[in-house]
């Protein structure tokens, strides 16, 4: 490896955070301590910490969010499986069309409202939508439409 992205993020409940992102990535943190945990990842390449902020969640704009892109189906099923597996709530997408290129993908949501696409690209498009495919006009592509965590949902809407 010869990078690691470092994600930072403030959470509220370090450890329904920690069991979260266990669950999600099946892994153990790297260090945990009271006010501080951090995820040292090979699979994906990703530094993440998380540290304890208790009070409000700052505002979200609503079309920010994280994403780990697999390169072939099975790593994203396996990815899906070990998830569901978790009992984590997820919403799945197949056959998108969003941001110019047409992809399965599902979609987790940590315990502050941290959106994470897990997705895999099947094809190229022409279009930043598919036909037919709306969205809100706030919500900017590809950020999960702000809807209950077992429904389907198209991309961005």
């Amino acid at each position: 490896m010869e990078f690691r992205p470092h994600i930072s993020l403030n959470v509220t409940d370090l450890e329904a955070s920690v069991r979260f992102y266990r669950a999600a990535f099946a892994a153990e943190p790297t260090k945990h301590y009271a006010d501080y945990a951090n995820f040292r990842l090979e699979e994906p390449a990703l530094h993440l910490a998380l540290v304890a902020q208790p009070g409000p969640v700052r505002a979200r704009s609503g079309d920010e969010h994280f994403g780990i892109e697999m390169f072939d189906a099975g790593q994203l099923a396996l990815w899906q499986s070990r998830a569901k597996a978790a009992g984590l709530p997820m919403r799945t997408e197949n056959a998108v069309t969003c941001c110019y290129a047409v992809g399965d993908k599902f979609w987790l949501t940590d315990p502050d409202g941290n959106d994470w696409e897990f997705w895999v690209r099947t094809d190229e498009a022409a279009a930043m939508h598919g036909e037919g495919e709306s969205r809100p006009q706030e919500q900017t592509c590809c950020a999960p439409a702000p809807a209950a965590l077992s429904t389907q949902q198209t991309c961005c809407g």
